[in-house]
């Protein structure tokens, strides 16, 4: 799991320079036990400015395409714009943490005389509803792998997982065998910032995942450590593949943009809405900061707004 960024398959910078500052910098951050999840998700923001350089619209490239410390502020803005146009405003903000420190790393060591990035304000993203999936729209997406075959049972078990326990995406699939407890129904996940807590899980999950490892151990990839295996191979179910998987499903159900994360904050609006212990649900989501209550909290105060207004029923009283 911390070993090298290149034996987990994640896309190269082009330019032999740009692929030795990157590898040098990554060693760096294993020595400084940063986590699996931050150094790939470092890694692709420099790939993919990199790539960017290299291959602008014009047909021109930029001087930095071959050498990073060569990159000037016009080449990052450039990209964040980009950023912004094809994909969002939240991407091009998680590409500029990436970016930022990357170059702060090349500065520090003296590779490079200024950060190129000092007077790019972080793009703005606008805040809006994550949507929560309704309970009719769960059963579909379950009816969806309702089968026995590998794939069914797997499917099953990640969508109840990531359902329960309110896990990230990343935390679930970096899962291996033995962070799994069915004892006790707990599964151990490991967190942003390296953080470890144990969620624990209700019986229909704790059967979902029973009925996965049944058909797993007969898996060609059995012997692995990691718990979901991709369907051939001997291989880990990576993150890219659950994202498409649960796509897949989602448009098989008539549920559309379906991902993991709108699992997670199904999760936190139940939870409030049902008027759970605020303290223990930042315990379970792995949340450090008061302002993650507030901001996964906003569907489910939308909701229980509603509900009083029905309740009270001021348009009636005259």
């Amino acid at each position: 799991m911390a070993g090298d960024l290149t034996e987990r398959g994640l896309p190269r910078p082009a330019a032999p320079v740009w692929r030795s500052y990157l590898d040098e910098w990554d060693r760096a951050l294993r020595a400084a036990n940063r986590p699996w999840s931050t150094r790939s998700n470092y890694q692709l923001a420099v790939t993919q400015l990199a790539s960017f350089l290299a291959s602008q619209p014009d047909g021109s490239a930029s001087d930095a395409a071959e050498d990073p410390t060569d990159v000037r502020r016009a080449d990052v803005e450039r990209f964040l714009a980009w950023m912004i146009e094809t994909r969002s405003a939240s991407t091009a903000l998680n590409k500029y943490k990436g970016l930022q420190q990357f170059f702060r790393y090349l500065v520090e060591d003296e590779e490079m005389a200024r950060h190129p990035m000092d007077r790019i304000r972080q793009p703005t993203q606008p805040e809006k509803l994550v949507p929560v999936v309704a309970d009719d729209e769960l059963s579909r997406l379950l009816a969806t792998c309702a089968g026995k075959s590998f794939a069914d049972r797997r499917d099953t078990a990640i969508i109840r997982l990531l359902l329960d326990t309110g896990a990230r995406l990343s935390e679930i699939t970096l899962l291996d065998l033995d962070h799994v407890d069915l004892r006790r129904d707990l599964v151990l996940v490991r967190g942003k910032g390296d953080r470890q807590r144990a969620i624990p899980f209700g019986e229909r999950t704790g059967q979902a995942l029973t009925r996965y490892l049944r058909v797993r151990s007969r898996h060609v990839g059995a012997r692995l450590p990691a718990l979901f295996l991709a369907e051939r191979g001997r291989v880990r179910l990576e993150p890219n593949g659950v994202k498409l998987m649960l796509r897949r499903r989602g448009e098989r159900a008539g549920i559309s943009r379906m991902h993991a994360h709108r699992l997670r904050h199904t999760l936190a609006h139940e939870w409030q809405l049902a008027g759970g212990n605020e303290t223990d649900l930042m315990a379970i989501m792995g949340w450090q900061s008061a302002e993650m209550l507030r901001r996964y909290g906003k569907a489910a105060a939308a909701v229980r707004a509603q509900n009083s207004h029905r309740t009270l029923n001021l348009g009636n009283r005259v």
